[in-house]
């Protein structure tokens, strides 16, 4: 057997915002939300971001492979296109594997009640207590916090509920996971969350809207590219991924985008891109 690349690895999963989309003219950038794994070096643990339908395709090819999984789920929020595709994760439901589900709090509660409430009889057949996997709920403070190999902390988005904007630092490398987020220039919160990602390696980020699209959307809760890449520039990022992609754009639409990207904003980064489904990123 070949040795095992000790780089970081980023797998994108789900990268649509909003909605799944199972339309032909979505397959090539993807049509599952959001999700990603995180692999770290000389760690043998499971890493996801977010839990939108993109995991169960991840879950999928973890089942294929014997042994017991362990891991750990970071949930930036509770809305549906991030945690909807957690009930179709089959690792949890085999009594021999471990998982930990981190989720910042809303209002009075934890981790484990908004997902107590999500999955209910009213609204899904299988309940928290149904599942077999020994889990635990984590209401994740936004305090760096020590893992196997890695640190976790975060900063709220400027979003619709509280939502982390998850920074993960792991051997001297900085990734940042921000699908939902409204940068607006000028603003306290701006500059704020510039410095949280001044000089990160990676930042992946919201980028739902175009400039024109978000003048009717002030408040939604994301953000319109050419913000973002202006602003990741202005903080030194060195790699860019856009992703939580609108579900009504096509891949000839987001193709084009990312080629505006490259032209536009290209000598500004090491690489800028849309985050695509199915990519694996090595760092």
């Amino acid at each position: 057997m070949g040795e095992r690349d000790e780089r970081i690895a980023l797998t994108f999963w789900g990268v649509r915002g909003s909605t799944p989309c199972a339309n032909s003219e979505n397959m090539e950038y993807g049509g599952n939300t959001t999700c990603i794994q995180l692999r770290i070096p000389k760690s043998d643990e499971v890493v996801v971001l977010d839990s939108g339908t993109g995991i169960r395709n991840l879950g999928n090819k973890l089942v294929k492979h014997s042994g017991n999984i362990s891991g750990r789920i970071f949930i930036t929020h509770p809305h549906w296109d991030h945690i909807q595709g957690f009930p179709f994760f089959k690792p949890i439901y085999d009594s021999d594997n471990d998982f930990t589900i981190h989720m910042p709090k809303q209002g009075d509660m934890g981790c484990k009640e908004i997902l107590s409430g999500h999955l209910t009889k009213t609204f899904f057949p299988v309940t928290l207590e149904m599942i077999d996997a020994n889990l635990e709920y984590i209401t994740q403070l936004s305090a760096p916090e020590e893992y196997d190999g890695y640190t976790v902390e975060f900063m709220k988005a400027k979003h619709t509920v509280d939502t982390a904007a998850y920074k993960i630092h792991v051997d001297g490398s900085t990734i940042v996971f921000c699908p939902d987020n409204e940068l607006k220039e000028g603003t306290s919160f701006f500059n704020e969350f510039k410095l949280f990602c001044q000089d990160a390696d990676v930042l992946i980020h919201d980028g739902q809207y175009n400039r024109q699209m978000y003048k009717n959307r002030h408040g939604w809760g994301h953000s319109a590219w050419e913000i973002v890449a202006d602003f990741a520039r202005k903080a030194g990022v060195r790699n860019l991924f856009i992703t939580h992609h609108d579900p009504d754009s096509t891949d000839y639409e987001l193709a084009t985008l990312d080629k505006k990207l490259h032209s536009q904003f290209g000598r500004d980064f090491e690489s800028i891109q849309l985050a695509k489904e199915g990519a694996k990123i090595l760092i």
